[in-house]
């Protein structure tokens, strides 16, 4: 069981690998989200204790709510993943302020979904599947002992850097 901290970073890596999904969406809508990088940006600064401020990380979360208030997803399996990288992100703030918070069994449960909705489009989600199940265990491995901030730049960079988007196929390129 990953710590406050942790299932804030776990979070937060979710929706940094969501990423391209909601920059394909924003730019089908022509949604800004402007507040959106910025409370990623501030939000991984945070963890990694070069933001120190908390009601700064808030100022930033809060502007990202009332952007995010504005913004209808469409309904698709790109806008599902969409709200899935909003929800991790809210997931993770919200683990910062509620030690008994922890949506990644949620988070996993949606992300299970959407795999669902990619086999019934047509797509091949098994190896999909397979690549989260080692993400989701390398995260959880590697944030297991993290028990509060700064969280290690390694650890930070680790659960960041990802292969592929989580629902990337090849034919969401085409």
């Amino acid at each position: 069981m990953l710590s406050p901290i942790g299932r804030s970073a776990w979070c937060y890596a979710v929706s940094v690998c969501c990423r391209p999904h909601l920059e394909l969406q924003a730019d089908e809508d022509g949604f800004d989200l402007a507040p959106l990088n910025k409370l990623v940006s501030k939000l991984g600064n945070y963890l990694n204790g070069e933001l120190k401020s908390h009601s700064n990380l808030e100022r930033f979360f809060n502007e990202f709510i009332e952007s995010r208030d504005q913004y209808e997803l469409s309904d698709s399996l790109n806008g599902r993943i969409s709200e899935l990288a909003f929800s991790a992100i809210t997931g993770a703030f919200d683990a910062l302020n509620d030690d008994e918070c922890d949506d990644t069994d949620l988070i996993s449960a949606s992300l299970n979904d959407l795999f669902d909705e990619l086999d019934e489009l047509g797509g091949e989600s098994a190896p999909l599947r397979a690549y989260w199940q080692e993400l989701d265990q390398e995260w959880k491995a590697a944030l297991a002992s993290t028990k509060q901030r700064p969280i290690a730049r390694d650890i930070m960079k680790s659960i960041t850097e990802t292969d592929v988007c989580l629902l990337y196929t090849s034919d969401a390129a085409d």
